[in-house]
């Protein structure tokens, strides 16, 4: 039962993807008749989009100014998060540069049967609202700094707030029911369009996620952790540590691991102060996982769209958006197709794509729940180093 209730979603997200995978193998252009339903969810997805990120963005802000942190913490532990998660990113590059998965399908068709709707008020809105999301997620983090700025007069505004974030998480999380219907329905058009090489290139995304991952899990956090405190300190992280893994693995939510990762950073000599700091705030916002996720996207989408893998010289660009996702993902509840939205926006492909993306996010949910959790352990341990008790 409680496996179920962890992944009981995810299963039937992924019996979705599989199923569309299977059909679009095997009917190719004749799962055409399929895609309307496939577009009606996203559309109403896409839509959700804007007032989940006003809300949620400005919120989120409002909080973080209004924790009570003292700044010179909240500094060194923001400063700690990217360090990390731009490590994380690099690692997950150089891995692409070294072993390339991808060998480019060709997009021609599926592009252009896309672009063929540019006419239509659906892809006119759509369009708008991928090309603005930088600009909008911008400006909810002002309006919710702003909120903060105001003191006792910004009470109500930030209670609004918070209340209006529940009320749209709740209805995006009931629209996501139908997710397995509509991004099967999608993807199932999506392989007929493309042929049945891109699952290849899924596997290949998954692939070397998964070798990623492992050097992040085990080698880069280890060396954090030695930086902290040495060889004494790594051998009572991997202690601490298994515990939170497992129940990561488990769950599939770092949320239910903040319990776990706050005694076993604590047991790991991190002061309480830091680590009640860092630990739900690296929650939020803090996702190695998602970083190296946001990366194999947007590798994968430059070389299966685009026709060629990025070089050396795209490295900061590809990790500053990878680092940018994973912080979106943790700010936005539900935040999964807003991250692949950003990616398209970014880049300047349809937003129709950001489903596609959305299939990569369901294959490496596990492993990138551990690093995101098991992540903010490592950063209470760095946070306390840097800031020693006075």
């Amino acid at each position: 039962m409680g496996f179920l209730k962890n992944y009981g979603f995810s299963l039937l997200l992924l019996a979705g993807v599989i199923a569309g995978g299977i059909c679009g193998a095997i009917w190719g252009e004749g799962t055409a008749v399929v895609r309307p339903i496939g577009e009606l969810f996203l559309n109403v997805v896409f839509v959700l989009i804007v007032p989940l990120i006003v809300f949620s963005i400005s919120s989120a802000t409002c909080k973080l100014c209004r924790s009570g942190i003292a700044w010179k913490l909240l500094g060194t532990t923001l400063g700690t998060f990217i360090v990390m998660s731009a490590v994380a990113g690099i690692v997950g590059f150089i891995l692409f540069m070294i072993w390339y998965p991808f060998t480019s399908a060709d997009p021609e068709a599926f592009l252009a049967n896309i672009q063929a709707q540019e006419g239509s008020s659906s892809f006119s809105i759509k369009g708008a609202i991928a090309s603005s999301l930088l600009y909008l997620i911008a400006a909810s983090m002002l309006a919710g700094f702003v909120v903060a700025l105001m003191k006792d007069k910004g009470d109500r505004i930030a209670a609004f707030l918070e209340s209006a974030t529940a009320w749209i998480v709740k209805i995006v999380s009931t629209v996501m029911y139908a997710a397995p219907v509509g991004i099967g329905c999608y993807f199932a058009w999506t392989v007929g369009s493309l042929g049945g090489t891109i699952l290849g290139e899924y596997a290949g995304a998954v692939y070397i996620y998964l070798i990623a991952a492992l050097v992040v899990f085990v080698l880069i956090n280890s060396a954090w952790v030695i930086i902290s405190g040495g060889p004494g300190l790594l051998v009572r992280f991997w202690r601490g540590i298994v515990s939170p893994s497992l129940t990561a693995i488990a769950t599939a939510s770092s949320a239910v691991c903040i319990p776990l990762n706050l005694e076993a950073a604590k047991g790991m000599g991190v002061r309480p102060l830091v680590a009640d700091s860092v630990i739900p705030l690296g929650t939020n916002i803090h996702k190695d996982g998602s970083v190296i996720g946001g990366i194999v996207k947007v590798v994968f989408l430059l070389t299966v769209f685009g026709g060629a893998a990025p070089s050396w010289d795209a490295l900061l660009m590809v990790v500053g958006v990878g680092i940018l996702v994973g912080t979106v993902m943790g700010a936005v509840p539900t935040g999964g197709m807003t991250g692949e939205l950003l990616i398209c926006s970014v880049f300047g492909y349809p937003p129709e794509i950001a489903a596609v993306l959305m299939v990569i996010s369901t294959l490496i949910d596990i492993p990138a729940t551990l690093l995101n959790s098991t992540g903010n352990v490592v950063a209470s341990v760095l946070v306390n180093k840097l800031s020693p008790e006075k």
